[in-house]
């Protein structure tokens, strides 16, 4: 390899080699609002009869799932992403973050002194396509661990039949619904995403504190929605007079509304997407039901503000986690803009994506092996405190203090990635208000007020 070749040449260069043909039709990731950055969808919620035996947990040296560091061979593993679907957007640069990471890991000398290679299915944001998705990358090509999806009712399915029946080690880097923490996954199943019962408790929260005493949850019936309702009711310390399920893609919510309106509640807690919201918003305004709403982060879009109006929604307020910031941050997003210049943006799942590769490779390092009975065993050993922070491209220092018989504290461009006993991680969350058509954070609430 050249001495002068670039970051961006050097992954542009295996990009071109190894997704030339993958990624086919996934296209650049569009512009993203804010409405965009929740990674749920009323598509691929459902259960599915997937599922199956065997994969991963291989012996061969020349396969990606078994052997510990006398192997040659690469590291494979998978991602199932969707690069079709209503999620799509996240696809691609989903997988450029993994890339990135590959790219650095790589540099270091790998884990186990071993290369990574990252091999992608695309789920199409459906539970089915994502559980087939995963049963080819674990039964078939054998990856070593898992990394998806981003729908959270498509990670379940692919959680419970495949990776865990399978043991292999699954990391979510962007879905959010609390059922993923209460999952009876033998501790096989991370993510580097905050939960959304942090979501479900700030709501809970500001409606307490504008001194109300009452509520109603409107929520999508999915997965995503119903475990955010049921987080709300028992964390609010008023009334909940009534929790209404709905269904996207209605003309009309106006059952919806009156069922959730019957008993006068002082404010809605509202967790769905923006069609649907938009739509709501609207016809509570024009039924003139009263009350106040406190919006899932899924609902704080300039477009939202735009399609409802902003004399209809000022006063509302709304809940979303803290962006990270940071040297390693900025210094990711340079280098992702350096080496995807034609990518009009990132997701924010990006850096989450590159850090779920990065500690689960770290963990492979300490566990001395791809047997994800092991690794999982690291996962927190490489991650939390207490051991001296490693960050964004310090892999090889990583993996020499682990191997002169140091603590490693890996902290990357997501920010800290301390897994708790259920494999979460836990970001600070920001109280936003609606004023004069622009949303305004009024105050951090730090997550271990949460926890």
């Amino acid at each position: 390899m050249a001495q002068d070749d670039t970051f961006a040449d050097r992954l542009r260069r295996r990009r071109f080699l190894r997704l030339g043909g993958a990624v086919g039709a996934a296209g650049l990731a569009g512009c993203l609002n804010q409405g965009e950055l929740q990674g749920e969808t009323d598509d691929g919620d459902g259960e599915t009869d997937g599922g199956g035996g065997g994969g991963g947990d291989d012996t061969d040296d020349d396969d990606g799932g078994g052997g510990g560091g006398g192997s040659s061979e690469p590291i494979q593993v998978g991602t199932a992403i969707p690069f079709s679907g209503d999620l799509s957007d996240f696809g691609e640069p989903m997988l450029n973050a993994m890339q990135m990471a590959v790219e650095d890991i790589n540099a270091a000398g790998g884990p186990l002194g071993r290369e990574v290679e990252i091999l992608d299915e695309d789920t199409g944001t459906d539970s089915t396509q994502g559980v087939n998705a995963a049963n080819k990358l674990v039964e078939t090509d054998g990856v070593s661990g898992l990394i998806g999806a981003v729908s959270s009712g498509v990670t379940i399915s692919i959680a419970q039949s495949v990776t865990i029946p399978n043991e292999v080690l699954h990391i979510t880097s962007a879905s959010s619904s609390p059922s993923i923490s209460t999952l009876d996954d033998d501790d096989y199943v991370f993510r580097t995403r905050t939960n959304d019962r942090f979501v479900a408790k700030v709501m809970a929260r500001i409606i307490q504190n504008q001194g109300a005493d009452s509520a109603a949850v409107i929520y999508v019936n999915n997965d995503f929605g119903q475990a955010l309702a049921d987080t709300f009711e028992s964390s609010f310390e008023g009334t909940t007079t009534a929790t209404v399920g709905y269904t996207s893609g209605q003309t009309s919510y106006e059952q919806i509304l009156s069922e959730a309106f019957s008993d006068d509640p002082e404010f809605i807690a509202f967790a769905g997407y923006p069609e649907s919201g938009t739509t709501m918003l609207s016809q509570w305004n024009e039924g003139g039901y009263g009350g106040n709403w406190v919006l899932h982060t899924s609902m704080l879009s300039e477009d939202v503000i735009s399609n409802v109006g902003a004399d209809v929604i000022d006063g509302m307020y709304g809940v979303r986690t803290r962006p990270p910031t940071g040297d390693a941050t900025e210094s990711f997003v340079s280098d992702y803009e350096s080496a995807y210049p034609d990518a009009d943006v990132f997701s924010p799942y990006s850096w989450n994506s590159y850090d779920a590769l990065v500690s689960y490779c770290l963990a492979v390092h300490a566990a001395g092996t791809t047997d994800s009975s092991a690794v999982k065993e690291e996962m927190r050993t490489v991650s939390n405190p207490p051991g001296d922070t490693y960050s964004y491209t310090e892999f090889g220092d990583a993996v020499s203090a682990l191997d002169d018989g140091g603590q490693v504290d890996y902290s990357g461009p997501s920010g800290n990635v301390n897994y708790d006993d259920n494999g979460d991680v836990a970001s600070d969350m920001v109280v936003v208000e609606v004023v004069d058509g622009s949303f305004e954070d009024q105050e951090v609430i730090p997550a271990d007020e949460l926890v």
